[in-house]
């Protein structure tokens, strides 16, 4: 296990109070990141990291319908970000006192209020981008194709070898542009890019 991931610790609160997630398929080396499911697709994450360049440090929380959490999430206007803190100084306690503050916010009622806007932009986005397109489009629809199909058994969609035989099968039912998307984005792309939405939805 890479060192930074012992930081996650330092989030135990969140983890044991707030019952966040903790999708470790989707960590890199330097990041941490926690998910905790809001309403229907939306999420909140924590995404905490060390930056390799100078070692500095940064937390961010974001709020947005299901998705990878990196820093593609700031291609979609529906992705909602709030900056926890940053340092560049050795400081043990970052975060915790990161923590402590998300802590207060979820207290305050910040992510449901979030949730509100994020719902309008994915309806209604600020900008529509390809991002929005491709997510709107091809993503999400079939996300949903798989997590109506097996809802009652979604643990499933955590385990991306089984979704290698699922989703070719899958697919072949959609509409004939979102088959030809697919197409020319590849099995493997395909397949990776959906099976991250399914697995965090699956925790």
């Amino acid at each position: 296990m890479p060192e930074f991931h012992s930081v996650v610790k330092e989030f135990n609160n969140l983890i044991e109070k707030y019952e966040f997630k903790l999708p470790k398929k989707l960590w890199y080396d330097n990041v941490v990141i926690l998910s905790k499911n809001i309403e229907d697709i939306f999420y909140c994450y924590v995404i905490a990291r060390v930056f390799k360049h100078d070692g500095s440090l940064q937390t961010d929380f974001w709020i947005g319908p299901l998705n990878r959490p990196d820093d593609g999430l700031v291609n979609l206007s529906a992705n909602i970000n709030i900056r926890i803190g940053y340092t560049q100084k050795l400081d043990e306690t970052f975060f915790i006192s990161c923590e402590k503050k998300i802590i207060n916010l979820l207290e305050g009622g910040c992510a449901s209020k979030l949730v509100v806007s994020a719902k309008e932009e994915l309806k209604n986005p600020s900008f529509r981008n390809i991002r929005y397109e491709v997510y709107t489009n091809y993503m999400l629809p079939s996300f949903q194709l798989l997590a109506d199909k097996f809802g009652e058994k979604k643990k499933t969609l955590s385990s991306k070898k089984e979704l290698e035989e699922i989703i070719p099968s899958l697919l072949k039912d959609v509409p004939e542009e979102m088959s030809s998307f697919f197409k020319k984005l590849g099995d493997k792309a395909t397949i990776e890019k959906i099976w991250e939405l399914c697995y965090l939805y699956s925790l």
